[in-house]
């Protein structure tokens, strides 16, 4: 018995040490090889911006509209709007960094188009984790307040239900998770497709955003993890 105890403390530890690591170095390894992919031209001579273009021409009849949002880094896709937005270094850019990024995000607009409920969920789903985030300190502050006044029963009560709120804002950065590793997988058929990048290329897009998906699994680790004061910050809800 004390064998599996050790065992399963051991086990414990490789878990957070993993996780620790995950959450602290992911963004690091995505942008500098997302930098370093930025040098490297795809062969087909086409902008982020153009490629975006002819993606929707081909598979959405040319409803996805392309913008510059210099406020968010790489890119980002508005369903409602049908949007794809682009920071400027990406928008102009015709670098394998550049058509992963946008292919990643036409990804979205394809799965919003085969499934959109997908995507409507998973956003009505973080709208209420944003309304238990909101509530999670005051019901804790009162679980701490009722414990001293001898309320126990209550106050225990009360501390589940802080632990069941951040148990369903784990299970949103989960269904994240799979939404973009999904949206991913989606991007890389849409290269393949266009076949503006070399096998290389395309070897190296695949693999940028591999790093680009360890950052949702990094956030998820940072939320999980975040007692530890060992790993950087994030929005737990």
């Amino acid at each position: 018995m004390e064998i599996v105890i050790y065992i399963l403390i051991g086990l414990g530890i490789i878990f957070i040490a993993l996780g620790l690591s995950i959450a602290n170095f992911s963004g690091n390894q995505l942008y500098s090889y997302y930098k370093e992919q930025l040098n490297d031209i795809a062969y087909g001579n086409l902008t982020a911006a153009d490629f975006c273009a002819r993606v929707s021409e081909l598979e959405f009849d040319g409803r996805i509209r392309v913008s510059i949002n210099d406020k968010i880094f790489g890119g980002a896709y508005s369903p409602s709007r049908q949007l794809v937005e682009l920071s400027s270094e990406v928008y102009n850019s015709g670098s394998v960094s550049a058509i992963a990024v946008t292919a990643h995000e036409l990804g979205h607009a394809l799965q919003n188009k085969q499934n959109p409920n997908v995507l409507r969920k998973n956003f009505r789903f973080s709208k209420v984790i944003k309304v238990l985030g909101k509530l999670i300190f005051p019901i804790f502050l009162a679980a701490i307040v009722l414990f001293f006044l001898n309320y126990g029963i209550i106050s225990l009560i009360l501390a589940g239900v802080c632990l069941i709120f951040f148990i369903l804002a784990l299970a949103l950065k989960v269904s994240t998770i799979k939404i973009e590793k999904q949206a991913s997988k989606l991007a890389m058929q849409i290269m393949e497709k266009m076949d503006i990048l070399t096998d290389e290329q395309l070897a190296h897009a695949k693999k940028l955003l591999k790093y680009a998906g360890m950052t949702y699994t990094a956030e998820f680790f940072s939320a999980l993890l975040f007692w530890t004061f060992l790993t950087k910050k994030t929005k737990i809800f």
